[in-house]
């Protein structure tokens, strides 16, 4: 106990007096937090949500939205998680992806955006919590139609993340009754398929993360699946579907080896 209270003693209390309306509580904060710890991507982003507003909000927010995401990731995947799901988030809305480390810079542009904060905080943060827990279910195991969570699972046995931000999509489509579930388990087989072949013909997958970024705009929700395996096949030179014969020669070659 000694060595408890001898370091207890050491802890310094800073408490600072913030007049509403007049000072920036997160700017304070981010001055204030920049020589020491660094903060998660995801702890700036809560912040910035939930900082500006009157306690009543702050906790209704939390509890209805934040605190349900951050029991769905768990204590520990939330702190490994949730900057990716962030980041393909952000990719799914802005259809650019951002840096790992600018993700934080990336949201607050996202937020306040015109079409983002005509509708909000409280709509955004409710979007934020639907496809998180959309990613919960593909990244995490915790999709409960076991089709679908054997599906993922092998995507997971890939390490496809660079699919997520195009699955995120495909997900809302599925819960929004736009994408059947046959349809939507094909294209998580294809998407399989897509990244196993590549792999065993050796080919570059540095230009998979731009590849899925942008998949979901060619998109006819009218034929969903068919447009999907038409873009595939029609992916030229280093972003190329292997056919059947290159696949097979390929794989012929390497187990020759």
């Amino acid at each position: 106990m000694i060595p408890l209270c001898r370091g207890l003693a050491k802890l310094l209390i800073v408490d600072v007096a913030l007049n509403r309306g007049q000072d920036n509580p997160q700017l304070i904060f981010e001055s204030m937090n920049s020589t020491g710890k660094a903060l998660s991507q995801a702890d700036l982003v809560r912040n910035f949500i939930l900082m500006g507003l009157e306690p009543e909000h702050q906790t209704r927010l939390y509890e209805d939205h934040w605190r349900p995401m951050e029991v769905a990731f768990g204590q520990q995947g939330y702190s490994e998680y949730f900057d990716s799901f962030m980041r393909h988030y952000l990719t799914v809305k802005t259809g650019e992806i951002p840096r790992t480390d600018e993700v934080y810079e990336a949201f607050k542009l996202h937020a306040r955006s015109q079409s983002v904060a005509e509708k909000g905080v409280d709509r955004l943060v409710e979007d934020i919590h639907i496809y998180a827990e959309y990613y919960c279910a593909m990244a995490l195991g915790k999709e409960s139609d076991k089709s679908l969570a054997t599906a993922f699972q092998d995507l997971r046995e890939l390490k496809v993340d660079v699919a997520y931000p195009f699955l995120l999509a495909l997900y809302h489509d599925y819960k929004n009754g736009v994408l059947s579930h046959e349809d939507f388990l094909s294209i998580i087989r294809l998407i399989e398929s897509y990244v196993f072949r590549r792999a065993v013909c050796a080919i570059p997958t540095n230009s998979l993360n731009k590849t899925f970024a942008t998949f979901y705009k060619v998109i006819n929700k009218e034929k969903y699946l068919e447009s999907i395996q038409v873009h595939f096949l029609n992916l030229p030179s280093y972003r190329r579907f292997p056919n059947d014969d290159e696949f097979k020669r390929e794989l012929k070659s390497s187990r020759s080896l």
